[in-house]
């Protein structure tokens, strides 16, 4: 059952999803939502609460509640995940082929060596805060500021014993074309998407707002494919982390061999529970 200011919180959320209280639309002074529902000013402000962390609504001080654009409807641009190289390298899609390395508290690259995060030590087949080379970018659209994206490139010991210049200064090309070189082969990629909340930190480098709106997490993990007798290895695993209000990650969806056209005619029914007959 519903509190009462989850009723007020819903009864808001719907007057803004449905138009009544546009994007940058001030939603109505406390005390009157307070009289119109017969509450008090307390139960008022827990509802507000909940549309800010759902990032509904955001408080301008002195000012009021205002109708934020929420992250499901803004779409500036469309990644399509994909590897592509021109003469300064490789780069992920042609929406960010001109983007550029923004200098970081007077870095473009911060080396670390550092604890890895449990996710990511998963990837690299390591032992979860053991301290590792981290390679730490913020990488942007130098015309829109809100167009930028952290980039945190953690790399296993046994690749930056073989390859020392992955801990430094990696030149024309970067650390893809540093190991390529090395390893007289391609590198492959694959990436996983997930979706979690900012830290502080992370959102201010975003410029994001501080609550509301989620952070949009891709962990690509490059490695070297298997060949002779050569295993398949991880050479690193890059943690990228942009604004869900800013972007989506767009693929084609491809037939497999057991759809190709044309198809055989389906033979049992979808809604019928297996083994029900």
């Amino acid at each position: 059952m519903e509190t009462r200011y989850e009723e007020i919180a819903r009864d808001l959320r719907e007057r803004i999803t449905s138009g009544e209280y546009a994007p940058g639309a001030a939603l109505p002074l406390m005390r009157d939502i307070a009289a119109d529902h017969g509450v008090s000013d307390i139960t008022v402000r827990k509802a507000i609460g909940l549309l800010k962390r759902e990032g509904l609504v955001e408080g301008r001080r002195r000012a009021g509640v205002f109708v934020r654009l929420h992250p499901d409807r803004l779409r500036l641009t469309v990644r399509q995940r994909q590897i592509e190289r021109d003469e300064m390298g490789y780069y992920s899609g042609p929406e960010v082929q001109h983007w550029r390395a923004i200098p970081w508290d007077g870095e473009q690259t911060r080396v670390q060596s550092t604890p890895v995060p449990a996710d990511v030590a998963e990837l690299l087949g390591v032992p979860a805060g053991q301290s590792l080379t981290v390679r730490r970018r913020i990488i942007g659209d130098p015309r829109r500021e809100e167009h930028r994206q952290l980039a945190d490139s953690w790399i296993p010991e046994w690749i930056t014993e073989e390859v020392p210049v992955l801990a430094g200064d990696t030149g024309p090309g970067g650390m893809y074309d540093r190991v390529e070189e090395w390893a007289g082969r391609a590198l492959r990629w694959r990436e996983e998407v997930s979706a979690r909340m900012p830290s502080p930190t992370e959102a201010e480098a975003l410029a994001m707002p501080k609550t509301g709106v989620p952070l949009l997490r891709t962990l690509r993990v490059t490695y070297l494919p298997k060949k002779g007798r050569a295993p398949q290895r991880v050479v690193e695993v890059q943690d990228i982390r942009m604004s869900a209000a800013q972007f989506a990650v767009g693929y084609p969806v491809t037939r497999a061999a057991s759809a190709r056209w044309p198809v055989t005619p389906a033979a049992s029914d979808y809604y019928q529970a297996p083994g029900s007959e």
